[in-house]
């Protein structure tokens, strides 16, 4: 059996707006320039619609899945299209190994279809309600057992801490936009997971997504590697019994 407690190794990173190579960029404007215009224009446009005071429900559902059977799941990403969502820091969210994406009707119908094939699989389906531009929390499990993951950010060091006493969820902030769609902002969260007890929010992760109501938005892990926040956000261990954890979100006016 694996032992609770884990080493949990940080690495930093600094990314700055100077490091990608001027040599090969022949534009004016850094990709970093760009991204950051992008996200300053979405912040712009959600405080713009914060004075409609509209609540937005958020219904979540969460597919967990016996390792084995993952392979189903995860070829449906084919269905949901990708490059949809804006990271504050693109390098680090690469890294991260998470998967955003959007869904139509092809993915709702051959995830159907997958859950009915799988008899591993655990559905769970819950929903919040939020005020316009407040944060929710969306629960993804009450344990991190890998062995251990890297976080390229933030600077944190912990030796031989129980992680079965932290908790994994997505802090959800919702804005609707004056076009009537409605931005996100997803960023992972380890609760009681510092040395004082105290919740680790992954800021440099966070990412912003938009949507229209009643669209689905998909998110996962890009299975790579067991030593990523992807994984210890999605994955778990429970020896002997490895499983996986899909989640889509759909945001609704309320």
């Amino acid at each position: 059996m694996r032992n609770k407690s884990a080493a949990f190794i940080l690495s930093a990173c600094f990314l700055l707006a100077g490091c990608q190579s001027s040599d090969t960029d022949t534009s004016s404007e850094s990709h970093y320039d760009r991204v950051s215009a992008k996200i300053e224009r979405l912040k712009a446009e959600s405080q713009a619609a914060a004075s409609t005071g509209s609540n937005i429900k958020i219904v979540v559902n969460l597919l967990t899945t016996d390792i084995r059977d993952y392979a189903a799941i995860d070829s449906l990403w084919r269905y949901a299209k990708a490059d949809v969502h804006t990271a504050g820091s693109p390098d680090n969210f690469a890294m991260s190994g998470l998967r955003i994406g959007l869904a139509g009707h092809a993915f709702k119908v051959k995830l159907g279809i997958a859950k009915s094939q799988i008899a591993s699989s655990e559905d769970t389906e819950l929903f919040i309600v939020v005020a316009d531009g407040t944060p929710g929390y969306i629960s993804i499990g009450r344990e991190v057992s890998v062995p251990r993951f890297y976080y390229y950010g933030q600077f944190y060091k912990a030796i031989d801490y129980e992680f079965r006493r932290a908790g994994r969820s997505l802090k959800v902030v919702a804005r609707r936009l004056p076009s009537g769609l409605i931005d996100m902002e997803l960023t992972p969260v380890f609760s009681k997971f510092l040395s004082t007890g105290g919740d680790m929010e992954l800021t440099e992760l966070s990412t912003r997504v938009t949507a229209r109501p009643g669209q689905l938005i998909v998110l996962g892990k890009i299975d790579r590697s067991d030593e990523s926040v992807a994984a210890a956000l999605f994955s778990h261990y429970d020896y002997p019994r490895e499983t996986q954890t899909l989640i889509t979100v759909t945001p609704y006016i309320h």
